[in-house]
């Protein structure tokens, strides 16, 4: 009896759908575009941090392209397309997070202090300080 060995039929080649590259990488630019002006809003109310934003961004109701809440990885990919966009500041490090955050803090406080200052120098002119 003859051996008959079947092979598979040869497949078309793959056309380009919304998985390539080229088109991930589109959408994941539009997204960091879309997102960026949301992002400084969110880190000049004080939020640095990775997933201080991710939190800001769930609590405000947007979702990520996935139609999913944003996690810190999904957050952190969007920062580091916006840096590489020239949209503004890229993904900060717990430590760098509570430094600018400690910053912000200290500032507040010297203006504090120096109207406090002024006050009494105004009031009490005699004084000595």
């Amino acid at each position: 009896m003859p051996i008959v060995i079947k092979r598979r039929p040869k497949m078309p080649p793959p056309t380009p759908t919304s998985t390539t590259p080229r088109t991930r990488l589109r959408r994941s630019d539009e997204a960091a575009r879309a997102l960026a002006p949301v992002v400084a809003e969110i880190r000049k109310a004080g939020y640095h941090g990775v997933a201080e934003i991710a939190k800001c961004l769930n609590e405000r109701g947007l979702r990520a392209p996935s139609g999913e809440p944003y996690s810190y990885e999904t957050t952190r990919k969007r920062l580091k397309a916006i840096e590489r966009l020239g949209l503004g500041e890229g993904p900060r490090t717990a430590s760098q997070a509570l430094s600018a955050r400690h910053d912000k803090q200290r500032a507040a406080e010297a203006i504090k202090w120096a109207e406090i200052r002024d006050r009494r120098e105004r009031e009490h002119p005699d004084w000595d300080l």
